[in-house]
């Protein structure tokens, strides 16, 4: 956790341009929550022009939803919006009218991630302590 997916029309971003956008999603993530980059999960599904609507008329728009864990503070969460915005705008080239980013806030207690559940919010130290020895052990090799 966290999951995003970022769903564009298809052939609308270059490798680079995704690859740029991963970067990104992942240092704000990680900034902002404290997170490992090793959970940042992204996906991109590239949609068929036809398949693409907003106020009744094709669109071109450009959607970045992110499953996270629930319990951040309205603040972080909005900083997190602001600076998606902000990336997808500058590294898309779409106008900000044709971005949306939204969050789909999921509880600790229904995600497990490599084998161990989510820490309770306020209870993160001993747990990415636990994944920070599991990075360093395998880089070691």
């Amino acid at each position: 956790m966290p999951f995003y997916q970022c769903i564009s029309l298809a052939g609308s971003l270059s490798q680079e341009q995704k690859e740029e956008i991963v970067r990104e999603v992942t240092r704000i993530h990680c900034q902002e929550t404290g997170g490992l980059p090793l959970f940042v999960q992204i996906q991109f599904d590239e949609i068929a022009s036809v398949n693409v609507f907003q106020n009744g008329k094709p669109s071109s728009a450009i959607r970045l939803h992110a499953r996270i864990r629930a319990g951040r503070d309205s603040a972080t969460k909005l900083r997190m919006l602001h600076a998606y915005t902000d990336l997808i705008a500058r590294v898309a080239r779409v106008p900000v009218d044709d971005i949306m980013v939204g969050f789909i806030e999921t509880s600790y207690e229904n995600v497990m991630e490599a084998g161990v559940r989510l820490p309770a919010p306020g209870e993160e130290k001993a747990w990415l302590a636990h994944f920070e020895q599991r990075a360093s052990a395998t880089s070691d090799v």
